[in-house]
Formats: structure tokens, sequence, C-alpha cells
């Protein structure tokens, strides 16, 4: 073969490798724009509010004044299907336990009003599932909503003990319950982003005149992916 020949084979041959390696990263760089984690998980602080309390009834002839608001943690896992769409379990458990003194009235049937040392304690612990949808970009934050339905089970105690009452008031029910809302992941390594959220968190459970407790979530902590 002659100089000129093998000349032109190799540039021919270096022609044919430059387009199959600029086509090899072209395929790479779609692939990694289109990777996203399978699962993720969620573990934080949250706090419980509420609105429009009408406190508390224990039977038909016991109430007492006060709401959910507490503080306690939530956790989640996300099965994602999709760069934007996934499947979200969710956990979160929150806890009050208030202590004071204050006035007492019993009727039995005449009326008594007693001041006493008091407690009450609240839990509601929220078991929830739902779709998730993240607005996944080329920057470090990711916004994100969901709406999640499941059960709430929700307990209430109320005790004073004293030299004229002596009560222990308890209910506790299982309720079905929603969380709707939406957050912002902000990434501070491949593997672990920052993640703040906030839903309503409607819980129809029978202790109160309205029959649903408007309760909202707001949760700061780690995300996992």
């Amino acid at each position: 073969m002659s100089r000129t020949k093998r000349t032109l084979a190799l540039r021919l041959l270096l022609c044919v490798v430059l387009l199959m390696c600029s086509r090899v990263a072209a395929l790479a760089q779609g692939a990694k724009t289109d990777e996203y984690p399978k699962v993720e998980a969620f573990i934080g602080y949250s706090a419980l509010g509420e609105a429009n309390s009408r406190g508390f009834r224990f039977g038909p002839s016991a109430s007492v004044g006060g709401n959910y608001a507490a503080g306690g943690f939530e956790v989640s896992v996300i099965r994602n299907f999709s760069k934007h769409v996934g499947l979200k379990g969710d956990f979160s458990a929150h806890f009050n336990n208030a202590s004071g003194r204050g006035p007492i009235t019993g009727c039995t049937p005449a009326c008594t009003t007693a001041t006493q040392d008091n407690q009450f304690k609240t839990r509601v612990y929220n078991f929830l599932v739902g779709p998730e949808f993240k607005a996944r970009n080329h920057t470090r934050f990711t916004p994100f909503v969901y709406a999640l339905a499941g059960v709430a089970h929700t307990s209430a105690t109320f005790t004073t003990s004293g030299p004229t009452f002596n009560l222990l008031l308890k209910n506790n029910d299982n309720s079905f319950a929603m969380a709707l809302g939406g957050g912002l992941d902000i990434r501070a390594t491949n593997r672990v982003s920052f993640r703040g959220s906030m839903d309503y968190n409607p819980v129809f459970v029978h202790d109160s005149t309205s029959g649903r407790r408007d309760l909202a979530r707001f949760s700061l902590g780690v995300l996992f992916h």
C-alpha cells in the first residue's frame, strides 16, 4: 500500500474513532441527564399546628380546652418510577405533654369550681401514602408537591388529682386523614439533600363539634438518595 493510501486510511480511521467517541459521549450525557434515584428516604423534625380548635370532648358531659399543636418527627420513603413521579409512604408522630394549674368545674348535679394542678397529653400519628411530583432540573433546588391519604391515630388524656376533683379523662380515635402540600429539596452532595416541607393535614376525628381537626405540618430534615 502506498504512503498516500496509508495516510488516507489513517485519517479515515481517525475520523471514525472521533465520531464514535462523540456519539458515546452524547449517549453518556443523555443517560446522566435522565438518571434519577430509584428510592429516597427522609427523616427530620416536624412541628404540628392547629387552626380553629374547639377543644376536646370526653363523652357527653366532659370537655377540655386545648389543641393538637405539638412537636415530633416525620419519616418517609419515596419510590420513584420516573424522573418526576414517585410513590411516597409517610409516617409522622407528634407529642404534647402540658401541665399547669387552673380552674376545674364539676356538676353532680350542683356545680363546684376548684383550682387544681392538671396534666394534658395529646398524640397524633399519621400513616399516609400517595404520589409525589418533583420538578427535577439542572440546579441544586428541586421543588416538589404531594397528595397523601391514609389513617391518623389520635389520643388525648386529661388528669387532675386534688382535694376537690380526681379525674382521668381519655379518648382515642382512628380516623381518615390527608396531607396536601409540598416543599423544596436543596442538594448538598450526590447522596444527601436538605428538605423543607409544609402541608395541610386534616384529620376527621370525632373529638370535636366539627368532626375535623385542621392541622398543619412543618418539617425540616435530611433526604437520602
